[in-house]
């Protein structure tokens, strides 16, 4: 039963691959509905057009009267209703003032075609910048959420759903990809926004390894692989970060206070945290949590882009698993945890490696098997 909640999708709904929500529904369509349209009807609770403006407004109203929605696009063209989002939730913060407002559901995104894998849209589809725009100006009102795969999406949009006041942003790829976590792994992450991964985990590490965002959570794992087997004995540690606030020790989003920070990060090993966003954004979290910010070795999107290979883009901003094994090789060699003759090949490896993938996407026009099918070992 669906009849108090609409799905708002200024691009198409199959574009986003929410295919299935029409098992449940159609789409909302009031003119003549011809033989060869599908997915359409009368009272359809899917509300498609290509107006994010138009699609703000209606779902504003919709949610204000006490009933739920999820207003679903592409990552780069949210921003086109950012100023909207920041005037709704300051309505929000004021109605919070008087008692007799009733509690009104939170105004849920779900961005789901990121700009990590905008492989044939290229450049124009590239922009991770609303999550940065909600992160500035909502204090409390705002949560942004990184699941990393299908459990844990389930997981975030059962929250968001059920909280009320203020905005959830959702940054969720619409790729298949890996698996990590189980339903009930997922939901315990949650209740803090960060979890250290045991699988991926040792005992007193000698770096840590972080991330925020789906895509860029492969790339990190698979630079603590890479790094297992050039380097057997190194001890680290993975941290994953499901929802953005968690890390913000003073934050009054975040639950998490300076002993728990230090818990998690540690308070001396290098840090290498790979991130789906703008770095500013981590950094604007860390300031007031970071002793010593030179351990930190903080990775995102640098506005690089291009229409090429998903493993290119990583490449281009510096978030790929070479360039995140070649900061902690640098770092640990700067403490003298590992020599300089050790640090020195294995970056002449890394160098050789990006030129053949270089070479190899060139001539292919995709990327190597090895790299489009990697899994955790």
């Amino acid at each position: 039963d669906c009849h108090n909640f609409r799905l708002f999708c200024p691009d198409e709904t199959y574009s986003n691959r929410l295919n299935s929500v029409f098992k449940a529904t159609e789409r909302s369509f009031q003119w003549p509905i011809m033989e060869h349209d599908e997915d359409m009807s009368r009272d359809g609770r899917v509300m498609e057009m290509l107006s994010e403006h138009t699609l703000q407004g209606m779902m504003q109203g919709y949610i204000i009267t006490g009933r739920h929605g999820v207003f679903s696009s592409y990552e780069a063209f949210t921003q086109i209703v950012s100023s909207m989002a920041d005037q709704y939730a300051k309505f929000v913060h004021a109605g919070m003032e008087f008692n007799f407002r009733e509690p009104v559901p939170a105004f849920n995104y779900l961005l789901s075609s990121l700009g990590w894998r905008q492989d044939h849209n290229g450049y124009s589809h590239q922009n991770p910048g609303f999550v940065s725009n909600i992160l500035e100006k909502h204090g409390n009102l705002a949560s942004v959420y990184f699941p990393v795969d299908t459990n844990s999406a389930l997981a975030t949009m059962e929250e968001c759903l059920g909280k009320v006041h203020g905005i959830n942003v959702v940054v969720c790829s619409k790729q298949e990809h890996l698996q990590w976590l189980t339903y009930r792994e997922a939901k315990k992450q949650l209740e803090m926004g960060i979890g250290i991964w045991s699988f991926a985990s040792d005992p007193n590490p000698d770096v840590v390894f972080a991330s925020a965002g789906d895509l860029i959570t492969i790339e990190s794992l698979a630079a603590v692989s890479l790094l297992k087997e050039y380097f057997p004995s190194m001890k680290i540690r993975y941290v994953n970060v499901s929802e953005l606030t968690s890390i913000g020790v003073g934050d009054p989003r975040s639950q998490t206070n300076q002993q728990a920070f230090d818990m998690y990060f540690t308070d001396d090993c290098p840090v290498i945290f790979n991130y789906h966003g703008y770095p500013a954004d981590i950094k604007h979290l860390l300031f007031d949590s970071v002793k010593d910010p030179a351990r930190w070795s903080i990775h995102g999107y640098l506005e690089e882009g291009s229409t090429t290979t998903p493993f290119d883009m990583m490449i281009r901003n510096k978030t790929s698993r070479y360039h995140l094994a070649f900061s902690a090789i640098t770092k640990l060699a700067e403490q003298g945890k590992i020599s300089i003759a050790e640090k020195d090949a294995f970056c002449a490896m890394i160098t050789t490696k990006l030129k053949e993938h270089n070479a190899f996407i060139r001539a292919e026009g995709v990327d190597p098997e090895y790299i489009a099918n990697w899994t955790w070992k």
